[in-house]
């Protein structure tokens, strides 16, 4: 499995997008997964809570679509805030369950981001904060690569989404 990730507002439902126009892979959103599972929303705030217990039902959608047979990208985070605002890595076990084989982390300037959940979510989001979640999760990112033997592309904004098509193609 190939999977996407980053911090909210980075740009994860549009690369996706061209994935799915460009190289014909269906592509999920963990929250969209687990929400349907759960027959739960999430809010526009984007603070989590059963974070882990989020993840059993990830397991549980992801199982359903491989036994449908279906090929796709997976789109979700490494880290997320909990209700207190506090970034939260995701356990190592939601990972290896995946069997992820390759991780493409897209990354933007805070400012950007920002700008974005402004416009997305109407929420204002201090640069700070968006700089640590980032960095958090693209540490972690890291060590779950290495931990799976995952190959991982980190990209550095919009200029960067060309590279990571390519990056999948070779996958």
């Amino acid at each position: 499995m190939i999977f996407i990730s980053g911090v909210h507002g980075v740009g994860k439902s549009y690369f996706c997008d061209i994935v799915k126009e460009s190289l014909g892979i269906n592509t999920y959103t963990a929250s969209s997964l687990i929400a349907d599972e759960k027959k739960q929303y999430f809010s526009s705030d984007k603070l989590s809570v059963d974070i882990e217990d989020n993840q059993y039902h990830l397991l549980n959608a992801v199982k359903r679509l491989e036994s449908a047979g279906n090929k796709y990208i997976l789109d979700g985070h490494f880290c997320l805030l909990n209700s207190k605002k506090e970034i939260v890595r995701i356990g190592i076990d939601t990972f290896l369950n995946l069997q992820l084989q390759a991780i493409v982390l897209l990354t933007e300037k805070p400012e950007i981001i920002a700008e974005r959940r402004k416009i997305r979510d109407g929420v204002i989001c201090a640069l700070g904060e968006i700089a640590s979640f980032q960095n958090e999760e693209e540490i972690y990112a890291k060590e779950v690569s290495e931990t799976l033997s995952a190959k991982l592309m980190i990209t550095h904004g919009k200029d960067d989404l060309n590279s990571a098509i390519n990056f999948i193609k070779s996958i």
